[in-house]
């Protein structure tokens, strides 16, 4: 199903979830997402499907949204900010690139595992998006995306992909764009 739409800090997820009634992982990141996104006037669709954890299992599950799709892999700078990277979702990651474009040592960076992005930033697995909700997230977008047109990508929950102009999403993530993939 298909839901066309016009389109600070949440604190513990876990808690606010609870708070909220909201019982499915990423279901209060899914909701400040597409309010975010609503609020900035961004036209977007929400893609239904059932959930999926991998670029692989999509490919099997929702085979029509892998084309165009963002995979976003979440990492920690040493004491520091978080960072959404987002890439084709085929493509591999460089982290030496992905370090020079944060203006940070190699070393300083790390990924995080499935279990810390759902409990630090609220992202169900395999929902995860390039769209900071707090001040200490920063987006990062290869540059093999700047002349995308319409991109895919995670919307906090993993049953819900978001579709939108890769130009709206760069302006409401205020993300930069740099090459951050393995050549």
């Amino acid at each position: 199903m298909e839901e066309p739409r016009h389109a600070e800090s949440p604190g513990r997820w876990e808690e606010e979830a609870t708070e909220s009634g909201c019982s499915s992982p990423g279901e209060t990141v899914y909701r400040e997402v597409t309010n975010l996104l609503t609020g900035c006037a961004v036209n977007f669709t929400v893609h239904e499907h059932e959930p999926v954890v991998s670029i692989e299992e999509a490919e099997r599950k929702a085979p029509s949204l892998v084309d165009g799709l963002l995979k976003t892999v979440v990492f920690r700078v040493k004491d520091s900010f978080w960072v959404l990277a987002a890439v084709r979702c085929h493509d591999r990651i460089d982290y030496r690139r992905l370090a020079a474009a944060l203006g940070v040592n190699r070393r300083q960076i790390r990924s995080l595992s499935p279990a810390e992005v759902e409990r630090d930033l609220g992202f169900a697995v395999g929902g995860v998006g390039p769209i900071p909700l707090r001040n200490n997230v920063r987006a990062v977008f290869d540059q093999h995306l700047s002349g995308a047109g319409r991109v895919r990508c995670g919307s906090g929950r993993n049953t819900h992909t978001l579709e939108l102009d890769f130009q709206d999403l760069l302006r409401v993530t205020g993300g930069i764009v740099s090459p951050i993939v393995r050549e």
